[in-house]
């Protein structure tokens, strides 16, 4: 499997994942325009090549470019859970899409062409969301974002993989003193909201065996983070935990702005 990240943070979040069978976009929280353009510019592809719309909730920042992406793949079926259909059916009322929406389960597998899928429920405060594992021919790829914390079920589901795009959301202390009303704050901090990259590091530690790893640090705020300070918190907490851990984890940046490098899974 090879992927590319096309955007990723609270201003829109899109994942690309391809075979050599199977082309799939995970969420579409950025203009039509902008995924269409990315896609060509990292990969080479066009939305009219996806064999599948995968979307993890109904929030705007992974949901604003669905009906673009929608209208042109046409014969790329939707996946959702029921919840979060539930919120974004209107966008598709008298449209042949409401027609290709495919139901998620979580911990039900999906087949996509050869790509198998696991969606698992994570905690955050939209109506039913869901995240992602990706295998195919012994690769792995989890996607795991906009979640308040990570559950052993979770880590269990996700373990082994050889990439992973996880969340480092915030840093505490950036959160605290920054310009954010206090009810935000507290949602983003609940369990209901997001890792902080404190909390992404610890949930990758337990998750490390003794292989290589690619990790994709995502959906980083734009007020309360900054690439710099969550590469060197990912990086400290692990080294504290265990020293080796520097070994075995390469770290990458994402960017709301611009897609990642269009990349084979680690260690393939």
């Amino acid at each position: 499997m090879r992927f590319s990240v096309l955007a990723s943070g609270s201003s829109g979040n899109a994942v690309y994942i391809e075979s050599d069978m199977t082309k799939i976009l995970l969420d579409a929280g950025i203009s039509g325009k902008q995924i269409g353009l990315r896609l060509k510019e990292a990969a080479g592809r066009s939305i009219l090549d996806l064999d599948a719309v995968l979307l993890t909730h109904e929030h705007i920042d992974h949901v604003r470019g669905v009906r673009q992406v929608a209208k042109q793949a046409q014969a790329a079926p939707i996946y959702a859970t029921e919840g979060t259909w539930s919120q974004i059916v209107d966008e598709f009322r008298d449209e042949t899409a409401a027609r290709r929406w495919n139901r998620v389960v979580a911990d039900t597998r999906i087949v996509i062409g050869d790509i198998t899928v696991t969606p698992f429920t994570v905690s955050h405060d939209a109506e039913e969301p869901v995240a992602y594992r990706f295998d195919c021919d012994r690769q792995s790829l989890a996607v795991v974002t906009d979640l308040g914390y990570m559950t052993d079920h979770i880590k269990s589901v996700i373990a082994g993989c050889q990439s992973y795009v996880l969340e480092a959301n915030h840093d505490v202390d950036m959160l605290r003193a920054g310009r954010y009303p206090w009810s935000v704050k507290r949602r983003i901090l609940s369990d209901k909201g997001h890792l902080s990259n404190t909390d992404s590091a610890i949930a990758l530690a337990d998750l490390l065996g003794n292989e290589e790893v690619d990790v994709y640090l995502a959906h980083l705020s734009e007020e309360n983070n900054q690439p710099d300070l969550a590469e060197l918190t990912v990086s400290s907490v692990l080294r504290e935990i265990r020293e080796t851990y520097l070994e075995q984890v390469s770290l990458h940046r994402t960017s709301r702005a611009a897609a990642t490098a269009f990349r084979n899974l680690a260690g393939v």
